[in-house]
């Protein structure tokens, strides 16, 4: 199902995917980790504004954004999204910013299998 590319949207979309089997959640973190940007247009109903700010950021900057989430989405933590600025002079266009934070941590014991914990978090100024 596709969401609107909102922070409720976002969260809509993360509880759907906390439903899957671990092995299903593993194949889309892979998805979400090689080719976000294609991910993300896949799954959300973008506008034409969040399409082409997300077309013109780096690559590298996408790979970032891409192996975070699929961090959290393994981990199956909530990556939060902030709200998206929708009016906006061109000043404040040009100057806009879009802020990845991420604190985890992941343990790995052949007795109890893989753990771990992953706080994400996308902001978006002006």
């Amino acid at each position: 199902m596709s969401y609107p590319l909102t922070p409720n949207g976002v969260k809509q979309k993360q509880t759907e995917l906390f439903q899957l089997s671990d092995n299903a959640l593993q194949a889309v973190a892979v998805q979400m980790s090689i080719d976000l940007k294609s991910w993300v247009f896949a799954n959300f109903v973008v506008t034409q504004a969040q399409q082409d700010y997300y077309n013109a950021m780096a690559e590298g900057y996408r790979l970032v954004l891409g192996w975070q989430a699929a961090t959290s989405i393994l981990n199956r933590n909530y990556f939060e999204f902030g709200d998206v600025p929708t009016t906006f002079t061109a000043e404040q266009k040009k100057a806009r910013t879009t802020t990845l934070e991420f604190n985890g941590n992941a343990s790995y014991s052949p007795g109890t299998g893989w753990q771990g914990q992953a706080s994400v978090s996308l902001k978006f100024t002006l």
